[in-house]
């Protein structure tokens, strides 16, 4: 697949076939993922594959307490913090399946990175651990695109858990646990943004507009 169609293909999705997902597919996306830049080239990246389901079910359960909201009213209640539409409608789409999505996924990824305890981070030079684990995700999830599979990039609100549980190492958190699979239904193509609303020349106050 070439570069831009990977791009135009990934998308978030939550619900997967019940079909196994190759193991040189998730290996060439994982590879993909360690070829990302990354801050002082460190690459502190450690990937954790949950496959043995009972210990899935706690780790997701009782580690990360995700959950699958399905009541309308709590919904509702929920995003009512939210003032922008499209930041509601995207809780409306995922909350109801936050823990499911987890637990039927045919792969479960954990992406590590080392990095200082947050509240001693006093520049945001220094998320720049977090960042270059951002892009490595992104590799891989545009990986996966290529290889026709697809996922989500849950961000745990509170990781302590499911460290603990999983055994990860002092100074290691987890940026993201990923659900991995073929999708249940064609999740189609991203819709184009509008580059010449957002790109600038020079400065703040001067749109560059589309060149002829």
């Amino acid at each position: 697949m070439e570069f831009y169609e990977a791009v135009k293909k990934r998308r978030t999705v939550r619900e997967f076939q019940d079909r196994p997902v190759p193991e040189e597919a998730l290996r060439r996306a994982l590879a993909a993922g360690l070829r990302a830049p990354c801050n002082a080239h460190l690459k502190s990246w450690q990937f954790i594959l949950l496959r043995d389901l009972e210990k899935r079910d706690k780790a997701v359960f009782d580690g990360l307490k995700a959950r699958d909201m399905k009541d309308p009213g709590e919904i509702e209640r929920f995003v009512a913090r939210f003032e922008e539409p499209e930041l509601k409608k995207v809780y409306r789409r995922s909350l109801p399946r936050q823990l499911s999505m987890m637990l039927e996924a045919p792969e479960l990824l954990l992406v590590c990175y080392r990095m200082k305890p947050q509240d001693e981070c006093r520049t945001l030079f220094e998320l720049n651990p977090l960042a270059s684990a951002w892009m490595c995700i992104e590799n891989i999830m545009l990986a996966l695109a290529a290889e026709g599979l697809y996922g989500c990039t849950y961000t745990p609100y509170a990781a302590r858990g499911l460290k603990e549980f999983l055994g990860v190492p002092a100074g290691f958190e987890i940026a993201a646990v990923i659900p991995i699979g073929y999708p249940k239904e064609d999740p189609g193509e991203n819709e184009p943004e509008d580059l010449d609303a957002r790109l600038h020349l020079d400065g703040w106050e001067q749109k560059t507009g589309r060149k002829e």
